[in-house]
């Protein structure tokens, strides 16, 4: 396989953390341009080993700032460049990652293993796609390479290669490899036989929902690899003609390797497999073993013929299931990041072109007149409306995964289940209805983002005029814990923002993964054409379910896409809002604003993570009475009350001091029968 090497991956790899730290945010808040200008030098020797070094700086300032704030272990940031992403190796005692505060700039000093390789007797080392070449010395060579602006980050990036001596014929073609002749010394005589150090590193688990990702160099950068074979030549003559080849059990052919001309003595080739792995693998239920063979063969300088084999075993996971981290220990950090970096492979779950995906938004579509959402914004949140509260009409509901989500200490392999799924059980967790809603919107031409967060996950719509619109889809609970589209989009709202801020999360954009990053979607099985009706799933028919605190799609959509994120005027009382059916086993604390005309509840911490936040109109509510049971447990009751909207839709609460302790709750309910 090609290696990928300094100048690409430099690039590509500070644009990734840069892009989801900036660009985003950045777009979000029409904040200022971020450039960062990488100064690099790369000294290689005559067995295709390098020393590198690069420098950048942050213009404005503050760029330098924000990644020294999130990635207080810089190793993270540059870890990809390494052992992750590259077809060569970082000797790990030679990294050092320098920041300098005063100047504002961050230098990386390492000894790459395997940065350029022989091939058809040139050498070759892969550069970045728009890299060119601007000067030439001697055996130095200058090149540039530019990359923006795009979304709000501008990046310049400015290297020396420095060749061994006597390189030769110099060129960087338009398959974007700098290559060059390099005269081969003779081996001298009765040195012995060749001697090398071969082994395999490996994904410990594939899996099969995104089975093809595997085959696509360009996918993630080059991170996806299968296998790779780390071959060094320890003895003192050269070897010649190197082969490398795979086989993964029953599910692939044996690959064809292209070979390596020669590999000097000291060398290296880092050799990455990327397999075309066949469709059966789809059909995997549940976690199955799979034989990995490595063979290599090569010959010395008189022609001798070597080879070896090496067997590994590794595991392929069934359908639905999705491992939220490839990262092997020795590479792992306690960043929150690390546990979850095949988050971008979810886009594979949101099957937008499943006819079940495709049915459903057609009964969005009816709901909501009809509209274009892809052109215009008011019809996007119109459409987007529809889409949720067709969802609440055929109780489609959240339901809390078993053990911590999402979470460090939890973030192995999951079960994770498709849009088709969702409409099959009429139930999914956080991340399932957040994928379910993604799809929907994709199946009718709008952007959809999934922000993965520590412990949570929910859809981001981006609406035609490029704002992001973000969506709380666990509001779909069951019961009395539905919330309507306006409070599901304030919750997202307020959590978009927050984890913009907080920088734990992964937006992953799902356009980019299936266009850019080569992340496609399973063949599924082809399901029956009534498979939604019996499924119970019908299309909207005129009843008033659904939404909590609505009076009219029209006025919905105008709300949200007008949402300020700021409470209503109105008398402010402390309370606790119980989740759950007044046991308070789940809830949050907060305010509860009463107005002439409207209440609004804001949440300030959770018990469950869940911060309600929703404005009601008093003319939606049918009843504002005293719980007949006191609302508590454990010794520890309130005097609860509850407000039914006349969709059915309950809420709990209970009237509290400053210091938790619980008041009547007879001044909220006289306020609220005020202009009711």
């Amino acid at each position: 396989m090609l290696p990928s090497t300094f100048p690409r991956m430099a690039v590509i790899f500070i644009v990734f953390p840069m892009l989801v730290m900036f660009a985003k945010p950045l777009e979000a808040q029409q904040a200022e341009e971020i450039t960062m200008n990488v100064k690099g030098l790369e000294n290689v020797d005559v067995r295709g080993n390098a020393h590198v070094q690069w420098v950048m700086n942050f213009t404005p300032p503050r760029g330098y700032d924000r990644i020294k704030r999130i990635y207080p272990n810089l190793y993270v940031l540059f870890r990809d460049l390494g052992p992750e992403r590259s077809g060569y190796e970082i000797n790990r005692g030679t990294l050092k990652i320098t920041p300098d505060d005063g100047q504002r700039s961050i230098t990386v000093n390492a000894d790459f293993i395997g940065a350029a390789v022989s091939r058809k007797n040139r050498w070759q080392i892969q550069a970045e796609p728009d890299e060119q070449m601007s000067n030439q010395d001697g055996n130095k060579v200058f090149t540039v390479a530019q990359s923006g602006p795009k979304n709000g980050v501008k990046i310049t990036f400015i290297n020396t290669y420095v060749l061994p001596p006597g390189a030769e014929n110099v060129q960087l073609g338009s398959d974007h490899f700098l290559t060059y002749s390099l005269a081969v010394a003779k081996a001298l005589p009765a040195v012995g036989p060749p001697q090398v150090d071969v082994s395999v590193r490996h994904k410990k688990r594939l899996m099969s929902a995104v089975y093809k990702v595997y085959g696509e160099m360009e996918a993630g950068d080059g991170g996806y690899w299968v296998a790779k074979t780390v071959f060094k030549n320890t003895g003192k003559a050269p070897i010649y003609n190197l082969k490398i080849s795979y086989r993964l059990g029953d599910y692939t052919e044996t690959s064809v390797p292209e070979p390596y001309s020669w590999v000097a003595p000291g060398g290296v080739v880092v050799d990455r497999y990327y397999p075309v792995i066949r469709s059966k693998v789809a059909e995997l239920k549940n976690e199955t073993p799979v034989q990995l063979d490595t063979r290599y063969e090569y010959t010395d300088a008189a022609g001798k013929p070597y080879s070896g084999e090496l067997t590994d075993r590794l595991a392929i996971l069934g359908i639905n299931q999705f491992e939220f981290s490839n990262l092997d220990d020795e590479d792992r950090t306690d960043n929150w990041k690390d546990y979850f970096n095949n988050a971008p492979l979810l886009a594979a779950f949101v099957t937008k072109m499943d006819d079940p995906v495709r049915q459903f938004a057609g009964y969005a579509s009816h709901k909501s007149g009809m509209t274009a959402p892809a052109s215009k914004t008011e019809d996007a949140i119109a459409w987007l409306q529809a889409a949720y509260e067709t969802e609440l009409h055929n109780d489609i509901v959240y339901t809390t995964p078993s053990g911590s989500f999402l979470t460090a200490d939890n973030s192995g392999v999951q079960d994770i289940k498709y849009p088709r799924d969702v409409f099959r059980d009429k139930t999914g967790t956080c991340i399932d209805l957040a994928i379910t809603y993604a799809a929907l919107a994709e199946s009718v031409g709008l952007h959809a983002n999934l922000m993965v967060v520590p412990g949570h996950t929910f859809a981001v719509i981006q609406l035609p005029n490029g704002q992001y619109f973000p969506v709380e889809n666990t509001g779909l609970g069951g019961g009395n814990q539905r919330a309507g589209f306006e409070q599901v989009v304030q919750a997202g709202q307020k959590e978009f923002g927050e984890y913009l801020q907080d920088g734990r999360f992964y937006l992953v954009d799902v356009q980019k993964e299936w266009d850019t990053d080569r992340v496609p979607t399973p063949e599924l099985p082809q399901l029956a054409t009534d498979f939604l009706e019996k499924s119970g799933i019908r299309p909207w028919d005129g009843r008033t379910g659904g939404v909590a605190g609505s009076s009219g799609g029209a006025r919905n959509a105008r709300a949200g896409a007008a949402l300020a994120g700021n409470a209503i005027p109105g008398t402010a009382y402390r309370v606790v809002h119980d989740h759950g059916i007044g046991t308070l086993a789940a809830f949050c604390v907060g305010t509860l604003y009463v107005s002439g005309d409207e209440i609004a509840f804001q949440a300030e911490r959770a018990s469950d993570g869940r911060m309600d936040r929703f404005v009601i109109k008093k003319s939606d509510i049918k009843e504002a009475k005293k719980n007949r049971m006191p609302m508590g447990q454990t010794g520890n009751y309130f005097e609860g009350f509850h407000i039914r909207l006349v969709n059915g839709v309950n809420y709990n609460f209970a009237n509290i001091d400053e210091n938790g302790r619980g008041l009547s709750a007879d001044t909220i309910l006289m306020e609220l029968m005020r202009g009711n």
